[in-house]
C-alpha cells in the first residue's frame, strides 16, 4: 500500500487545514491560558511528510492538537467546502475513533471538533465513555462515499446525535477541569 496516497490526494487542502487548527489553538490559548500544541503528523503545517504516520513517530489518527499540561487532545475536522449543509451528518476518520478509543484507556481525553464552513459553525464530540462504548457497539455506521472520484470510508455521526455538541461544551467543561484561564472567552472560535 501507498503510504502517500490520502497526502497526494489531499495536499491542496493542507493549507485551509492547517489555518483551521491554528484558529482553535489559538481559541483553545485564549480560554485555558495554556499552549495547545501541534500533536499529530502534520498538524499545523502544509508540508509534505512522506511515510506512514508510524514511519514518522506517530501513532495512526493521532489528534492534531494537546493542551500543554493536560491530557486533553482535540482533533480538528470537517469539510472544506461551504456547500456542505450543517444539517447533514459529520464524518470522521475510522482511525482517528480508533486511536481516541484506544488512547482513553491510557488516561487521554480526546474532542472532535468539527468545523462546518457554510455557517462557520464548530461542533464537539467528545470521546467518553458513553460515546467510544456506542462507537464499540457500532452505532454509527461507517460509510463509503466517492469523493474527489476515490473511495473513502467516514465514520457516521447525525448532526442531531446527543453526542454531538456546541463549542461551548468544550469551553464550560476546560473551564470544570483546568485551573480558571488567564484569558476571557468570547464565545466564538476567532
Amino acid at each position: 500500500m501507498d503510504s502517500d496516497y490520502w497526502k497526494r490526494a489531499y495536499q491542496n487542502t493542507w493549507s485551509a487545514s492547517s489555518a483551521r487548527e491554528d484558529r482553535l489553538a489559538r481559541w483553545l490559548e485564549r480560554i485555558t491560558g495554556r499552549k495547545a500544541e501541534r500533536s499529530g503528523l502534520g498538524a499545523g503545517t502544509d508540508d509534505f511528510i512522506s511515510g506512514s504516520a508510524k514511519a514518522n513517530g506517530y501513532s495512526m489518527g493521532d489528534a492534531d492538537l494537546h493542551i500543554v499540561g493536560t491530557d486533553i487532545y482535540v482533533e480538528v475536522t470537517g469539510p472544506l467546502s461551504k456547500f456542505v449543509s450543517a444539517d447533514e451528518p459529520l464524518w470522521f476518520r475510522p482511525d482517528k475513533f480508533d486511536n481516541a478509543v484506544e488512547n482513553a484507556g491510557k488516561g487521554h481525553d480526546t474532542f472532535f471538533v468539527h468545523h462546518c464552513p457554510a455557517k462557520d459553525l464548530w461542533r464537539v464530540v467528545h470521546i467518553d465513555r458513553e460515546t467510544a462504548q456506542r462507537y464499540l457497539h457500532r452505532a454509527f455506521p461507517v460509510v463509503t462515499p466517492t469523493i474527489r472520484g476515490r473511495k473513502e470510508r467516514y465514520v457516521e455521526v447525525q448532526a442531531n446525535d446527543r453526542c454531538v455538541r456546541p463549542l461551548s461544551y468544550l469551553r464550560r467543561y476546560l473551564q470544570e477541569h483546568l485551573p480558571p484561564p488567564g484569558a476571557q472567552d468570547g464565545g466564538r472560535c476567532e
